[in-house]
């Protein structure tokens, strides 16, 4: 059964969508009338409560990592390079080079870019961490203001 919740964060209302395997969605969702109906909470998964739960604690400092299982349905190189990217520390970044050769190819910096832009499971896996080779913050699908909250967060020197 898929379900659907959201959590308010520090950088904006995250939606969480879950199935039998694992969390398959977390993204930034500003549009309140577009919001589909969640699940009640007496009615969610323990996929679904373990991922709010995981997700509170790493906004609260209290998580560095998370352990909810993922269901990612995505291409080969995509999901390995985005596994890679789960990978990466808190407080710690990667470059996209990195994570491209980590995952097997390491002249397919611009497809793991992709994969990291193409991030269906934001936070979690930690999309955020990674950065330009030159050191420079790269790009975030949330907003570079976000992407700079999360790294603050996580204890990272930021700069542009």
């Amino acid at each position: 059964m898929n379900e659907i919740s959201r959590i308010k964060t520090p950088i904006g209302i995250l939606e969480v969508r879950t199935n039998k395997k694992g969390v398959y969605q977390v993204h930034l969702t500003p549009d309140m009338e577009a919001w589909e109906q969640e699940t009640p909470p007496g009615k969610r998964s323990i996929v679904m409560n373990q991922v709010l739960k995981e997700l509170q604690e790493y906004f609260a400092g209290n998580r560095r990592c998370f352990t909810v299982p993922l269901d990612l349905d995505m291409p080969p190189f995509y999901k390995k390079a985005l596994l890679e990217v789960s990978k990466v520390p808190f407080g710690k970044t990667s470059s996209y080079q990195e994570i491209a050769r980590r995952a097997g190819n390491a002249k397919a910096a611009r497809a793991a870019g992709t994969a990291n832009a193409n991030n269906p499971i934001a936070i979690i896996i930690p999309c955020h961490r990674i950065v330009s080779s030159d050191g420079t913050l790269g790009g975030y699908g949330g907003g570079l203001d976000k992407k700079m909250i999360l790294l603050e967060h996580e204890g990272v020197n930021i700069t542009l």
